[in-house]
């Protein structure tokens, strides 16, 4: 390899010229080879930052194949989440693991959120909260907060809010943890869902008034139900409803430890018989509006929930999908029409002829989202020349996104810093 290229790539990555670092760095890497598996590695680092992560996990591959390079553990992590980033969450898992099965490898509770992260949007939510819990668990984890609030909600998402409140009450006992306002947020959502207003209205007000966290969405929903609840309790066969018993022992300092020193095992059966308890509920003859109560709290979540997700720009698909179907049909030569708006298809031909007819790979920028309309920024890798850079327009349609309009930003056309 070229010293003197990689020196010049290194004082442009430590000056955040990330475009710079990654042309060194590959240039310095050549074709490959033993040797090569550090600069590689760096100009993936490089292009991570530029957020080209398809490159990025096409590098990282390249690195990967240099025999000679010991940081295999490190590289396969920064794979994992390459591929996360680039939707590919299936592909990361294997990376992710190969990390954890490196001896070597130091950070390890960073390859076990991302691959958390990464069975949980593939739907192996009980896996995503062992892999939580592990990491929260690792020593060497600096901050065990974000994996515990993580667990909370793989737990909320198995329909065991008990355990949740757990988990975040971990969390929250973290003081180093930045994010306990929305661990409390968070908290507050789970004692609704158990019931207990009383103390879901607690965790609401302590997140808003000790960390100043605002409650939006679903949180900010459940906590007016729950203050509706407290403030007009109603007594049903000896209950109140803004009091109600918790369904598990507030848990004293030898309780912690039995939380988490459960096996999997442990948690599954734990799991089977609260579902088996809860279905003798359901059909013990139970009041009819205690069932009505229960449901409308849940709509009144869910209204919450889908109002903050439209409003925040939020929709299925998504911005992202919508465009990376466009992009793929389009270098697939496949109709492209069921990507946008109802424009004719002239407007669509003439926008579609901003974009190059066949490119390499593209990448997904920043995105820009509001209620009815989003932007979102994309980078095209041509088989020669420099990368081009697009601005494709959205519109809201429906819950989901469809495409109004291809520019090219000419500003960052062409590379350079």
């Amino acid at each position: 390899m070229d010293k003197a290229q990689l020196d010049q790539a290194a004082a442009a990555y430590a000056a955040g010229d990330w475009r710079a670092a990654a042309r060194e760095y590959l240039a310095a890497a050549g074709e490959g080879g033993p040797g090569t598996g550090e600069a590689f590695h760096l100009a993936g680092n490089s292009l991570m930052r530029l957020k080209r992560f398809d490159d990025a996990a096409a590098v990282y591959e390249r690195a990967l194949r240099d025999s000679e390079y010991p940081k295999t553990g490190p590289l396969n992590a920064n794979l994992g989440a390459a591929l996360c980033s680039a939707g590919m969450h299936q592909r990361a898992l294997a990376a992710y693991q190969r990390a954890l099965d490196d001896p070597h490898y130091e950070s390890r509770y960073r390859a076990l959120q991302g691959l958390a992260g990464a069975q949980y949007e593939v739907g192996l939510i009980e896996d995503a909260g062992d892999s939580y819990r592990r990491a929260a668990l690792d020593d060497a984890n600096p901050d065990p907060g974000k994996a515990l609030n993580n667990l909370g909600l793989c737990f909320m998402a198995l329909g065991r809010p008990a355990d949740a409140v757990e988990a975040y009450r971990a969390a929250l006992d973290l003081e180093g943890y930045s994010g306990r306002g929305r661990a409390a947020a968070n908290m507050g959502l789970a004692y609704a869902a158990l019931g207990q207003h009383a103390s879901a209205l607690k965790a609401f007000d302590r997140a808003t008034g000790e960390f100043g966290y605002e409650l939006t969405g679903a949180a900010a929903a459940a906590a007016v139900v729950s203050r509706a609840a407290v403030d007009s309790p109603q007594v049903v066969e000896g209950w109140s409803t803004g009091e109600m018993p918790p369904v598990f022992n507030e848990p004293d300092a030898a309780d912690d430890s039995v939380f988490f020193t459960r096996t999997d095992e442990d948690m599954r059966v734990a799991d089977r018989e609260i579902r088996k308890s809860e279905r003798k509920e359901r059909t013990s003859g139970k009041k009819p509006w205690v069932g009505i109560a229960v449901w409308a709290v849940g709509v009144l979540i869910v209204m919450g929930a889908i109002a903050f997700a439209w409003l925040g720009g939020f929709g299925f698909p998504t911005q992202s999908m919508t465009v990376r179907g466009l992009l793929d049909a389009h270098r697939g030569v496949e109709p492209v029409a069921s990507y946008w708006v109802a424009v004719p298809s002239a407007d669509v031909e003439r926008e579609m002829s901003n974009l190059p007819p066949q490119f390499t790979s593209y990448s997904i920028g920043g995105i820009v989202r509001s209620a009815k309309t989003s932007t979102v920024d994309v980078t095209i890798v041509l088989d020669k020349g420099a990368p081009l850079t697009y601005r494709v327009s959205l519109v809201r349609e429906g819950v989901g996104w469809k495409v109004n309009g291809v520019t090219n930003d000419w500003r960052s056309t062409g590379g350079g810093s």
